[in-house]
């Protein structure tokens, strides 16, 4: 005889691992309901644990009328399993199976969490709206258990107070923002990474403006993107416009060379090639050009609108060229804002600058993390 005990989310998904493990001809013995997962007991789930067995040894009563037994397809004679296990006990099993699966299919088990474990509506709406923001789910349980901790019971009923909380809370994880920082003593050297399509180029031409025309500071751009067409030429049309120098790369020879020149200055930018994130060659070769370089800060380019399973293939295969700061760009393109919580969570990273637009150099600005968190929770939009 072979007993296994099988969880499932409901019956009808228990009875077909059933039937394809243990054959058509399998007893179910014991059901009962559990539940699992969730945090601190909120939002658990209630599953199924039924324990069936195959192969039982069994005695036909031919005096006794047929019954219909746990079997899964059909009816049968009366069957009196052997060993330790008692016949009363799978009869009574009947019975909690058929109210089990009737009360799979009430309106009972189709309430919301609210009604399900008497959890307030608000709580459950703010909790849906972070999954709704494709926020990492292990993220948002470690969000609201810290305020589920914090909080009163009466507390979490009251809206005002719950999004206060939580606000706070998205605060403290999104940690602090870093912008650009000169150094009063020697030039500060940036350089952007990122892949193909995120504005590395239009972001740096902001940034140079910015510097230029607001800070009065002497700037200087360095592009080794050469494999882009129109890329060295796109940044020589802001260099001019701005009328600040724009050296280029080719290869690493020149590296020193470029530096040289624009040794006297208070920044300078270095756009690098992009890439398909899964091109292991060229990450290599930016790499090489990085550490060449050593540049004071590496900022890692990011757009909002990149898919939420792609941001972490997108980082984890970036995470060699050791980049410390996030710019994130395409901010007014989505309303989904969960995947920038998740890249600064994932990395460890500080957020520096957003972009919002195209316009050079206003469509840019520092980060803040209480306008994200706002975002996050519905309060603001860039759309």
């Amino acid at each position: 005889m072979k007993i296994k005990t099988y969880v499932a989310n409901n019956m009808q998904e228990a009875l077909y691992k059933i039937k394809s493990d243990l054959g058509k001809d399998a007893i179910i013995l014991q059901t009962k309901h559990i539940r699992k997962g969730g945090i601190l007991g909120f939002f658990s789930r209630s599953m199924v644990e039924v324990v069936a067995a195959n192969d039982l040894a069994v005695t036909q009563t031919p005096s006794k009328k047929a019954y219909t037994n746990t079997r899964i397809h059909e009816t049968v004679p009366p069957i009196k399993p052997t060993g330790s296990i008692e016949f009363q006990d799978i009869k009574n099993d009947l019975g909690e199976v058929k109210d089990m699966i009737k009360n799979l299919y009430s309106n009972h088990l189709q309430k919301s969490l609210v009604s399900e474990w008497g959890f307030s509506p608000v709580f459950e709406m703010f909790y849906k709206k972070m999954m709704a923001m494709e926020i990492n789910e292990e993220l948002i349980n470690s969000i609201f258990s810290k305020v589920s901790q914090a909080l009163k019971p009466e507390e979490l009923k009251d809206e005002n107070v719950l999004f206060t909380t939580i606000k706070n809370e998205l605060i403290s994880q999104i940690g602090k923002i870093e912008p650009i920082h000169l150094s009063e003593d020697k030039n500060v050297i940036v350089a952007f990474i990122g892949p193909t399509g995120v504005g590395k180029t239009t972001t740096i031409a902001k940034l140079a403006a910015k510097f230029t025309l607001y800070h009065e500071k002497k700037v200087a751009m360095i592009t080794a993107d050469t494999f882009r067409v129109g890329a060295i030429e796109q940044l020589k049309t802001y260099g001019e416009l701005l009328e600040i120098p724009v050296e280029v790369i080719y290869g690493n020879d020149d590296i020193k060379t470029a530096l040289n020149r624009v040794k006297g200055y208070d920044l300078v930018l270095i756009d690098t090639m992009g890439s398909s994130p899964n091109n292991k060659m060229q990450i290599k070769k930016v790499k090489s050009l990085l550490d060449a370089v050593n540049p004071t800060d590496i900022y890692m380019v990011i757009s909002a609108t990149t898919k939420s399973r792609d941001i972490g293939d997108i980082l984890n295969n970036y995470k060699e060229l050791n980049f410390n700061k996030l710019i994130i760009t395409k901010l007014d393109e989505t309303r989904t804002y969960g995947t920038i919580m998740n890249a600064v969570k994932m990395t460890d990273s500080n957020l520096s600058y957003f972009t919002v637009g195209q316009n050079v150099p206003d469509d840019i600005e520092i980060a803040s993390a209480e306008k994200l968190a706002g975002m996050i929770l519905g309060e603001n939009t860039y759309v």
